[in-house]
């Protein structure tokens, strides 16, 4: 119950066979495991990248903006369409989209010569909003992978 009050706020306080479907439904086509794996992997990227490690492959495009990696692209688009007006979702979205706007700044550091800046950037605010964004995607995962519950009965 508390994993549905999370995500769905007071509307899912009891735990909605109904909600947890459409949840699920949100969810084909994402990979949450292989998200959370990519956004890990970003402040590996970042700070090969302030190392001077150019095969570090950083598109600054789809660093800056939140809709163009696979997550952003779900989040923007069938996500959206589906649980735009949970709690949970919403969440998701502003912890998102800050991992791009912080990342983004890193970069904007690094090109005005402020390396140490960056890499104090990356491993606080931008470390820390890339595990805000997987415990939200944990969250989502866990409710949607919750036993459903028998009709009549809430769990």
């Amino acid at each position: 119950m508390a994993l549905f009050r999370r995500f769905f706020g007071a509307e899912g306080a009891v735990h909605d066979n109904q909600l947890q479907a459409e949840a699920a439904d949100a969810v084909q086509g994402l990979d949450i495991d292989a998200a959370v794996v990519a956004h890990q992997q970003w402040k590996q990227h970042l700070l090969a990248h302030l190392a001077g490690h150019p095969e570090a492959g950083l598109d600054v495009e789809q660093i800056c903006r939140d809709d163009r990696c696979d997550l952003g692209r779900w989040i923007h688009g069938q996500a959206r369409a589906r649980l735009g007006t949970f709690p949970g979702f919403t969440t998701l979205l502003s912890h998102h989209r800050m991992f791009h706007h912080v990342a983004c700044n890193v970069l904007a550091l690094e090109q005005a010569g402020k390396r140490s800046d960056a890499r104090r950037m990356v491993t606080d605010q931008f470390e820390a909003y890339s595990d805000r964004v997987t415990e939200d995607l944990r969250l989502l995962q866990q409710v949607v992978n919750q036993p459903r519950s028998e009709p009549g009965r809430s769990n």
